[in-house]
């Protein structure tokens, strides 16, 4: 990649306009809103648990049927 000449004209404009932008806010977290967002993560991994015991008990529920409905005849090994 090659440099690109600019003029420092450039580089003042480019300042001013930079110093014109009003700066972002910075985000204000009080003690509320963290015990908030803790109540939110408790309630989250409580009711995460139960679904994942019972997803799976499902997913060897539906894999044992498919085992026992097949009523092919298998070839022979030799």
């Amino acid at each position: 990649m090659s440099h690109v000449f600019r003029h420092p004209k450039y580089y003042e404009e480019l300042r001013k306009r930079a110093k014109a932008r009003p700066a972002p806010d910075p985000i204000v977290v009080t003690e509320e809103d963290l015990k908030a967002l803790e109540e939110i993560d408790k309630q989250q991994a409580a009711s995460a648990e139960p679904q994942a015991k019972d997803s799976s008990r499902k997913r060897q529920a539906s894999s044992d049927e498919q085992q026992a409905s097949s009523d092919k005849p298998r070839a022979a090994s030799s």
